[in-house]
């Protein structure tokens, strides 16, 4: 299957549905798994209706294929802007420059994220990082309890 053919298809689709596409994966034997993301959340409904709507932009007759539209799941990490500022406020795990930190996110510009890292002593204030994306080598959600 043509990648093009299908991003162009999946373009049309995420946007009907006011969604965003997040990745797209094209596996031998036609196999495409699209990850779609909305800012305000996700609904199966939405899921549902981006499904259908490949479903009627693809053509069975001339190639067949097997979709799966589905959310990023908390293990993907982090691949475009619109994901990280729909996830202000979260926790984050990133990576960059060889290093590791975890903390509360609290920017998201055009360049670079800003995170609220909680030092190791309760009694000292967080500290503030500023990241480049370019730095960035990944990011995702933390899954916190309370």
């Amino acid at each position: 299957m043509e990648y093009d053919k299908v991003a162009t298809a999946l373009t049309s689709a995420v946007e009907e549905n006011d969604a965003f596409l997040v990745d797209l994966e094209i596996k031998p034997n036609n196999v495409i798994v699209a990850y779609v993301d909305a800012d305000s959340g996700l609904t199966m409904e939405q899921i549902k209706m981006i499904n259908r709507k490949m479903e009627s932009l693809l053509d069975r007759d001339e190639e067949d294929f097997n979709l799966t539209v589905s959310s990023p799941d908390l293990n993907r990490p982090l691949k475009i802007w619109r994901q990280y500022k729909k996830n202000e406020g979260r926790f984050l795990k990133v990576k960059y420059d060889d290093r590791e930190d975890e903390g509360q996110l609290i920017e998201v510009a055009e360049e670079y994220i800003v995170l609220s890292v909680p030092q190791k002593k309760k009694s000292e204030p967080n500290k503030e990082l500023k990241i480049e994306f370019t730095a960035l080598t990944e990011a995702k959600v933390a899954i916190k309890f309370k």
